[in-house]
C-alpha cells in the first residue's frame, strides 16, 4: 500500500490573493478594461482559499480531490506569474515613461493572460462544489507555534559508551604504521545516529588535544575525490571563494602544505561506495600524514567496511527503549510545564508506545518528539498513535526490519502549510548538502514561501519557518568547531523529493527523459551543464529556479542566451563557479529574477541592462576577483536586499554609483566614499535604515551636513569605521571634523567603532559621555591632535587600540570593568594612563617614549613592549581597593601583583630596563635590545617557562644566567656581538629545539673543555643560520669524525 503524498497549496493561493488584490487597490491603468474580470478572480481566490484547508486533509484519502488540488496549483503557480509580470511591467512604465504603443502592447497581452487565467479558475470553482467542502476559518500565516533556540546535538542520549569506545581507538596506536593512514568506519542503518555520534566524537577534548588538524567533509552519494578535497582545504584554510580555478595538482600541493608529516584527524560523514580508483586516489594522499593519522567513515553500507577500513568496524545499534523515551521526552515535554498531572500521565503513556514503534531509530524518535512538542491534546496524541500509515508502511516494506519511515511522514503531514512549501523546496539540494540558514532563508524568499508577521519582517519570519523545521527534526545541525551549518539526513532527503516530485529536479548524469513541462524548480549536479539545460529550457518554460551547486568549474555555452530569452519567470538563478566572464543584454529580460549569484566567475564588468531587473533582492559576486566596480544606474535596484562583495571589492573600489540611497532595502552596504558631487553626498545615507553588519564612511572631509545621514537610526548596524583623507589638516578642519563627528553619532547598539586620521583636538560629546553604552571595541588610529582621551564609563568595552595620537598627553582616570586587551602605539607626549585595568589579559605598548609607569592589571597574561626608552623599573605593588556593599559594609579587596598570571612577555628596544618582574613565571619569554638587563630571575621564573628568544643581549650576559629548568623546549639566541664561544648552557633536560642566529663573531659551541650542548639530552633540532665562522668549524668536526677509522 503506497502512502499518499498531501499536496500544498493553500499558501500559494494566498500569495498570488494579496498580489491581485494589491494590484487592484493600487488602481494602475493596466488595469483598464479588465476590471470585472481581477473582481472575478478576486472573488474566485476568495472562496477557494476559504475551503483549502479542508481540501488538503481529504486528499490523503480522496484521489479526486488530490487532483484537483494539483490543477488548483498549476492555475495558481501561473496566475503569480502573470500579476507579478503586470505589476512589474506598470512600474517600469511609469518609471520610464514609456511610449503609448508600448504601453498598449502589454495591456493587450495582459488583459488576455488574466482572462485565460480566470477561465481555468471558473472550472477548478465549479468542480470545487462537488467535493462539499467545509468553509474553514482564514488565519494568518503564522501558524509556527512557537520560537525555539536551535536544537543541541550534544544533548546525546545512550551513546556515551559508544563514543568512549570510538574514542580509544581513535586515540590508540595499536594500528598506526607509518606511512599508512588508519580508517575506521561506523555502520549503521539509517536514522540510528552515526553523524551526530560522529559530532560527538570529533568534539570531545580528548581529540582535539591529540591530533594537530581536524576536518570534517560531507561525502554525499558519489565519492567524488575532487570535491572531497576542495571540502578539506576549505575546512581547514576557510578558502571559500578562492580553489575553484585550481588544478588536482594544486589543490594536493596545498593540501599538503599543512598537512604532511601531521598527525591529523579527517571525517568523512556517509560514504557510499561508488569508485573504487577515487578512494585509492584519496588514501594514497592521506597516507603523506604524519603517523598516527586517522579517517573515522559513517556509512549505510557494510562494502565500505571492506573497502576502507583498517580498524576493526563499529556496528552502530538502535538506542535501547528507555534512551529512546528520554529523547523523546526531552524534546516532546520541553514546553509542557503548565500540563496538569492528570494529562501528563496520560501523554506519557501515549508517548511511551510511540517511542516503541520507533524500534530504537533516534530521528524516528526526535520527528515524533518535534512534531507533539507544545501539543497538550490527549486526543492529537492517540490519533497520531492509532494513524494507519505505521501498519501501511509496515506491509509495504514487509523486511522485517525497523525503518523510520511512518514517523517522518506523519511528521510532514502535520506540517503546517507554509512550513511544507518550505521543506520540499529542499529538495533541489543534493544528498549530503551542507548549507546555511541565513542562505537558505534567501532562497525561500525569493519564491515568495514567506510572509511578514504582524510586528515581524519576512527574513525574521524565515529565521522562524527554519528553527521550527530545525526543532522537528527536517534539519540536521553540524556543530563542527562552534561553527553552525546545516544539512538534511538523507531519509529526510528522501521525504522531501517525494513530496516535490511534480515541481523539483535534480539532473544527474545528463539525464533529462523524465522532466514534466509542470517543472518549476531544477538543479544541475553534473559536470556537463549545457547539453541538459537546452533541453531543460527547451521543455520548461515556466521554471523559477535555476540552481547549480557542484563545486566543478562548469561551463553553460549556449545555454546562456537561450535562457535569458526563454525563462520569463525565473525566480532564481545560479551561474556560480563557471567560466561565464560576462553578462549578455538579454539579462534584462528576466524582470521577476529574485536573486543572482554570479559567485566565483571570471565576470570583470557587469552590464548597466542588469539595473533593469526591478525585483532583484539578493545578487551575490563573491570571489569574483577581476570585479571592481558596479553599473552606474545601480540604484534602480530599488527592491535589492542582499549585495554580496568580497572585502577586496570595497577596498579597491574608489567609488560606487551614485545615487546609492534609493537602495533603501538594502541590508549590507560595507563601504559608502563621501563627495561634495550630486549622488555621492552623505545624505544618501538617510533613508537606509536596513543596512546591517559594518558601515565604512571614508573621505569625510567632504561631508557637509553630517547630521543628514540619520545614523541614530540605523539600529542594526553593530560596526562603524569613520575615516578622513590622511592629507587633511589645518586650523580650519579642526572645527570641521569636529562638527563632523559630532553629528555622527550612532544608534547606541553599536558594538564596535574605528576613527581613522580625525584631525579634531576633542572627541564628540557621545564618545566623551561615553552614550555608548554597548561598546565593545573601540580604535583611534592617527587621530593626531587629540591631547585628552576622555572614554567616559565604558562597561562593556572589551578591546581599545591607539595608534598615532601623536599629541596625546593625559587619559583621564576612568573605570574599564570588561577591558580585556589594549593596544598603544606611536603616542610619544602619552604620560599616564588609568591606574587599573582589573580584567585585562593582554597588553601591548610600542613607541610610547613618555610613558613611564604601567597601569595594575592583575590577570594580565600577554604583555609586549618595544621601543620604551624611558621605562627603568616595574612598580608591582599590591593594591587594596576599599568598597562599601549593599548592607552598608566596608568590604575590602586585594588585587595581587601584575604579572603574577603572565603566560608571555616581550621585551623590544628598552635600553633603560634594568630588571625583569619579581613575581612572574612566563611560559614564553622574548628579549632584544634590552642592555641593562644582566640577570633572569630565579627560581620562580623557570618553573613554567617553555620558550625563550635571547636578542642582541650584550656579550653573552643574560645566556650564562638562564636557569636550570625541564619545562623550556625551545631556546633562541640571536644577534649577540663580542663572544667566540657559546656560553655553557645549564641543564635544560626537556629543550627540543635550539636556534643560533647571526651571531658574527662565534666559532665555537664550546666554551671550556665540555661542550656548551651537554647538559641538553633531548635536542633533536639544532638550526645555525648566518653565523659563518661556527658554521665552518661545525662541518670540519663533522667532516674530521666522518674521516676518522
Amino acid at each position: 500500500m503506497a502512502y499518499p503524498i498531501a499536496l500544498v497549496v493553500g499558501p500559494l493561493v494566498k500569495t498570488v490573493l494579496g498580489k491581485v488584490t494589491s494590484l487592484a487597490t493600487q488602481k494602475y491603468q493596466l488595469l483598464q478594461g479588465v476590471q470585472e474580470d481581477v473582481k472575478k478572480l478576486i472573488s474566485h481566490l476568495t472562496a477557494i482559499q476559504s475551503v483549502i484547508e479542508d481540501a488538503e486533509k481529504k486528499q490523503l484519502d480522496d484521489t479526486q480531490t488530490r487532483d484537483w488540488l494539483g490543477k488548483l496549483q498549476e492555475v495558481v503557480y501561473d496566475a503569480e506569474d502573470v500579476l507579478e509580470t503586470f505589476a512589474t511591467e506598470e512600474f517600469l512604465r511609469q518609471k520610464k515613461q514609456q511610449v503609448q504603443k508600448f504601453n498598449i502592447d502589454y495591456k493587450l497581452k495582459g488583459a488576455y493572460e488574466i482572462k485565460d487565467i480566470l477561465k481555468r479558475l471558473d472550472i477548478i470553482v465549479e468542480e470545487k462544489n462537488k467535493f462539499q467542502l467545509k468553509i474553514s476559518d482564514v488565519r494568518e500565516i503564522n501558524e509556527t507555534r512557537y520560537t525555539s533556540s536551535l536544537v543541541v546535538e550534544s544533548d546525546v542520549f545512550g551513546r556515551e559508551e559508544d563514543k568512549n569506545t570510538i574514542v580509544h581507538r581513535l586515540l590508540s596506536d595499536e594500528y598506526d604504521r607509518e606511512g599508512e593512514v588508519s580508517c575506521l568506519p561506523i555502520i549503521g542503518m539509517g536514522g540510528l545516529g552515526k553523524t551526530t555520534l560522529a559530532q560527538v566524537v570529533y568534539n570531545d577534548d580528548r581529540v582535539k588535544n591529540h591530533f594537530e588538524f581536524r576536518m570534517w567533509v560531507c561525502v554525499t552519494v558519489n565519492f567524488d575525490f575532487m570535491a572531497i578535497l576542495k571540502g578539506m582545504i576549505q575546512y581547514h584554510t576557510k578558502m571559500d571563494n578562492d580553489i575553484n580555478s585550481l588544478s588536482i595538482d594544486l589543490l594536493q600541493s596545498r593540501l599538503l602544505e599543512f598537512l604532511a608529516g601531521k598527525p591529523f584527524l579527517l571525517v568523512l560523514d556517509d560514504v557510499w561506495v561508488s569508485d573504487y580508483n577515487e578512494i585509492e586516489q584519496l588514501l594514497k594522499l592521506l597516507k603523506k600524514g604524519g603517523r598516527g593519522c586517522k579517517v573515522l567513515v559513517t556509512s549505510r553500507i557494510n562494502r565500505v567496511s571492506e573497502v576502507m577500513g583498517t580498524l576493526p568496524t563499529y556496528v552502530l545499534d538502535g538506542l535501547p527503549e528507555d534512551q529512546c523515551w528520554s529523547l523523546f521526552e526531552k524534546i516532546a515535554f520541553k514546553r509542557h510545564e503548565g500540563t496538569r498531572e492528570i494529562e501528563r500521565r496520560d501523554l506519557e503513556r501515549i508517548g511511551r508506545e510511540i517511542v516503541r514503534k520507533c524500534n530504537g531509530l533516534p530521528l524516528a524518535v526526535s520527528a515524533m518528539g518535534g512534531l507533539l512538542r507544545g501539543n497538550t491534546d490527549v486526543s492529537n496524541w492517540n490519533r497520531i498513535l492509532k494513524n494507519d500509515i505505521w501498519e501501511a508502511e509496515e506491509q509495504s516494506t514487509n523486511s522485517g526490519k525497523p525503518t523510520v519511515l511512518p514517523a517522518l511522514k506523519l511528521s510532514y503531514d502535520h506540517l503546517p502549510a507554509h512550513l511544507k512549501l518550505c521543506f520540499a523546496y529542499c529538495c533541489i539540494f543534493p544528498k549530503g548538502y551542507v548549507f546555511d540558514k541565513i542562505e537558505l532563508v534567501k532562497y525561500w524568499k525569493a519564491q515568495s514561501f514567506i510572509h511578514s508577521g504582524e510586528h515581524d519582517t519576512i527574513d525574521d519570519m524565515g529565521s522562524v519557518y527554519f528553527d521550527d523545521l530545525l526543532t522537528r527534526s527536517f534539519f540536521q545541525l553540524l556543530n563542527i568547531d562552534n561553527k553552525k551549518r546545516f544539512r538534511m539526513h538523507d531519509l529526510i532527503h528522501d521525504l522531501a523529493k517525494s513530496v516535490s516530485i511534480h515541481h523539483c529536479y535534480q539532473v544527474r548524469d545528463n539525464d533529462v527523459r523524465e522532466i514534466s513541462d509542470r517543472l518549476r524548480h531544477i538543479s544541475f549536479l553534473c559536470s556537463d551543464v549545457e547539453t541538459p539545460a537546452l533541453e531543460v529550457i527547451d521543455k520548461c518554460k515556466r521554471l523559477r529556479t535555476f540552481l547549480s551547486p557542484s563545486v566543478h568549474r562548469k561551463s553553460f555555452g549556449k545555454a546562456l542566451d537561450e535562457l535569458f530569452r526563454s525563462l520569463k519567470y525565473i525566480r532564481m538563478l545560479d551561474l556560480s563557479s563557471s567560466t561565464l566572464m560576462e553578462l549578455p543584454p538579454s539579462v534584462k529580460k528576466l524582470k521577476l529574477l529574485h536573486y543572482l549569484d554570479l559567485s566565483n566567475t571570471e565576470i570583470k564588468e557587469l552590464p548597466n541592462s542588469i539595473c533593469s531587473l526591478y525585483n532583484l533582492q539578493t545578487l551575490k559576486l563573491l570571489g569574483c576577483l577581476w570585479l571592481f566596480q558596479l553599473p552606474n544606474d545601480f540604484s534602480e535596484l530599488v527592491n535589492l536586499q542582499h549585495l554580496e562583495l568580497d572585502d577586496i571589492f570595497w577596498s579597491k573600489a574608489s567609488t560606487l554609483p551614485p545615487r546609492m540611497g534609493s537602495l533603501t532595502s538594502l541590508q549590507n552596504l560595507h563601504a559608502f566614499h563621501v563627495s561634495q558631487k550630486s549622488g555621492y553626498r552623505i545624505d544618501e545615507l538617510k533613508n537606509m535604515n536596513c543596512v546591517n553588519g559594518k558601515l565604512l564612511i571614508s573621505k569625510l572631509e567632504n561631508a557637509l551636513n553630517a547630521a543628514d545621514a540619520k545614523l541614530k537610526d540605523k539600529e542594526k548596524l553593530r560596526k562603524l569605521v569613520f575615516e578622513w583623507s590622511s592629507s587633511n589638516g589645518g586650523q580650519q578642519d579642526e572645527a570641521a571634523d569636529e562638527t563632523v563627528l559630532e553629528e555622527l553619532q550612532p544608534h547606541s547598539d553599536v558594538k564596535e567603532l574605528q576613527l581613522f586620521c580625525y584631525k579634531g583636538t576633542r572627541f564628540p560629546s557621545w564618545i566623551r559621555d561615553g552614550l555608548l553604552q554597548n561598546l565593545a571595541s573601540l580604535s583611534f588610529n592617527h587621530c593626531s591632535k587629540c591631547k585628552v582621551l576622555s572614554l567616559g564609563q565604558l562597561g562593556h568595552l572589551v578591546k581599545l587600540d591607539i595608534k598615532g595620537m601623536l599629541e596625546l598627553e593625559e587619559w583621564p582616570e576612568a573605570r574599564y570593568p570588561s577591558l580585556r586587551s589594549m593596544k598603544i602605539s606611536n603616542c610619544p607626549k602619552l604620560r599616564n594612563v588609568p591606574r587599573i585595568f582589573p580584567a585585562m589579559t593582554a597588553l601591548k605598548i610600542k613607541k610610547c617614549e613618555s610613558l613611564q609607569i604601567l597601569p595594575m592589571t592583575p590577570f594580565l597574561n600577554f604583555l609586549i613592549l618595544v621601543d620604551n626608552l624611558v621605562l627603568e623599573d616595574w612598580k608591582e605593588t599590591i593594591l587594596t581597593i576599599v568598597s562599601v556593599n549593599d548592607q552598608g559594609q566596608t568590604v575590602s579587596e586585594q588585587l595581587m601583583p601584575s604579572f603574577l598570571h603572565l603566560i608571555e612577555l616581550k621585551l623590544i628596544n628598552c635600553p633603560r630596563l634594568q630588571a625583569l618582574p619579581e613575581h612572574f613565571a612566563p611560559q614564553k619569554l622574548e628579549i632584544s635590545g634590552c642592555p641593562m638587563l644582566s640577570i633572569l630571575p630565579s627560581p620562580q621564573f623557570s618553573r613554567r617557562l617553555q620558550h625563550l628568544s635571547l636578542d642582541a643581549c650584550q656579550d653573552g650576559t643574560l645566556v650564562r644566567t638562564i636557569p636550570e629548568t625541564d619545562t623550556a623546549y625551545s631556546l633562541v639566541i640571536s644577534n649577540i656581538s663580542g663572544i667566540t664561544c657559546l656560553p655553557k648552557l645549564p641543564h635544560l633536560t626537556g629543550l627540543n629545539a635550539l636556534y643560533i642566529r647571526s651571531c658574527c663573531d662565534l666559532v665555537s659551541l664550546s666554551e671550556e673543555e665540555e661542550s656548551s650542548l651537554h647538559g641538553l639530552p633531548s635536542l633533536k633540532f639544532l638550526s645555525i643560520q648566518d653565523c659563518p665562522q661556527l658554521i665552518l668549524s661545525v662541518l670540519a668536526l663533522v667532516h674530521a669524525r666522518a674521516s676518522s677509522p
